[in-house]
């Protein structure tokens, strides 16, 4: 049995989905050539071309904005931010439509993004890489808010977030 880290862990989960599902693409800041932050898209560039793992400006509010056009055209997007703290500039896109969407279209229209928000890490910048405002979210209805305490359990719920047809942070 190999041990794996949580990077590394949610790096193969995401790369078995994507070998899986052909619309599973990833975006975010930094996420292709330089693998994300704590290296968690490391290779999956290399692996999957530049189509599927792009890299975004730096516009949070535009990354899930683009992620609900989309899941609209039935692409399933996994889009990562960088830290929680960096989620604010989309928050409103998150709370007011990605998670309204699919009740006002009365379940004829899916939106299966995932958002993937590293938090903590320990890297010595509070004032925007130690924030954990998954509360708000968690208290949003139509969002699935899913945090793994075990590198066993990024591996598989990583998976069934993208497998799933809600959004889920």
């Amino acid at each position: 049995m190999e041990t794996l880290t949580m990077a590394k862990a949610i790096n193969e989960g995401l790369r078995a989905a994507m070998a899986a599902d052909d619309r599973v693409l990833l975006m975010g800041e930094d996420i292709g050539t330089l693998g994300g932050v704590f290296r968690v898209t490391d290779g999956l560039k290399a692996q999957f071309g530049e189509n599927r793992v792009l890299d975004t400006p730096l516009a949070e509010s535009g990354i899930v904005g683009t992620a609900i056009g989309l899941a609209m055209r039935g692409f399933r997007p996994v889009c990562e931010i960088q830290f929680d703290g960096f989620i604010y500039p989309g928050f409103d896109q998150i709370t007011s439509q990605l998670a309204k969407l699919t009740f006002r279209h009365e379940g004829a229209q899916t939106f299966p993004v995932v958002i993937r928000v590293p938090y903590g890490g320990h890297i010595g910048a509070v004032e925007h890489h130690q924030e954990s405002p998954e509360a708000y979210f968690a208290h949003t209805a139509g969002l699935r808010v899913i945090s793994p305490a075990t590198s066993h359990d990024a591996y598989w719920m990583i998976q069934q977030a993208i497998a799933s047809d809600d959004p889920v942070l």
